[in-house]
């Protein structure tokens, strides 16, 4: 008798323990906010030690059919409105968590000692501007590329540049091609150019250019409420001071 009041106690010390060990935080986050990102959950953890926080980084369509295929995310931010429909679609976020949180800009880099003046003017050739090769994400999925084709299509640029471009998995990738010269041009988030001593923004594209650039972010459905607590301290004040210093647009 001694032995079963034993073992269910002793069940009952392990089941409490499970029960009340903290969930991890698993952010998937689209490329360009890796090192926001990365500030960020060290400033949080901080005040919540006893948090882990694990972060994935890639082109957010990656992200988004990792999270399909069951990846362990509890919190998605993607940097277009797409994949976060894409997931939406299919039941994976929490609907009432959605909220557009940041914006962006889109410019063109050069490598840092071969500068380039371009013009948005009607009679400006880009094609003719520069030699060699350009990049950004890859056009049919990664954001960064999408907007890049919107943006240069708006200006009938992209007939002449579609055959010398290189297509990234995401556009941290294509921002370290610029770096080391491999691409002679290239088009990345503002956010992304202001990271790197290495490129220099030839100009920024307005507005009026490519659809904006929006970053949506959702729990994963099943996230528990560390992830929910998060995902509520980056909707807070002192991030979206963190969020501004690092050149992104706080959504209202």
């Amino acid at each position: 008798m001694r032995q079963i009041i034993t073992l269910v106690g002793t069940l009952c010390v392990l089941t409490t323990s499970v029960s009340t060990h903290a969930e991890d935080v698993v952010v998937y986050a689209a490329a360009s906010l890796t090192t926001v990102m990365d500030e960020l959950s060290t400033d949080y953890q901080r005040s919540h030690p006893n948090v882990k926080i694990k972060k994935s980084y890639a082109g957010s369509s990656t992200l988004a059919k990792q999270i399909e295929n069951g990846a362990p995310a509890t919190l998605f931010l993607s940097a277009d409105s797409d994949w976060a429909d894409y997931l939406s679609k299919r039941g994976l976020l929490v609907p009432t968590s959605r909220k557009n949180l940041l914006g962006n800009e889109l410019v063109f880099i050069t490598p840092k000692e071969r500068p380039l003046t371009i013009s948005f003017e009607p009679t400006f050739n880009l094609a003719n501007s520069f030699s060699g090769r350009w990049c950004t994400g890859e056009v049919t999925s990664v954001p960064a590329g999408k907007y890049a084709k919107q943006a240069l299509t708006f200006y009938k640029w992209w007939p002449a540049m579609e055959s010398r471009l290189v297509g990234t998995e995401d556009v941290r990738t294509a921002l370290a091609f610029v770096e080391r010269g491999e691409c002679a041009l290239g088009v990345v988030y503002k956010t992304d150019a202001l990271i790197s001593p290495k490129v220099s923004i030839s100009a920024t594209f307005p507005a009026a250019s490519h659809k904006p650039v929006i970053y949506p972010g959702a729990l994963v459905k099943g996230a528990g409420s560390e992830s929910q607590a998060f995902w509520q301290y980056l909707q807070g004040e002192q991030a979206k001071a963190m969020f501004v210093r690092s050149g992104f647009i706080v959504m209202p």
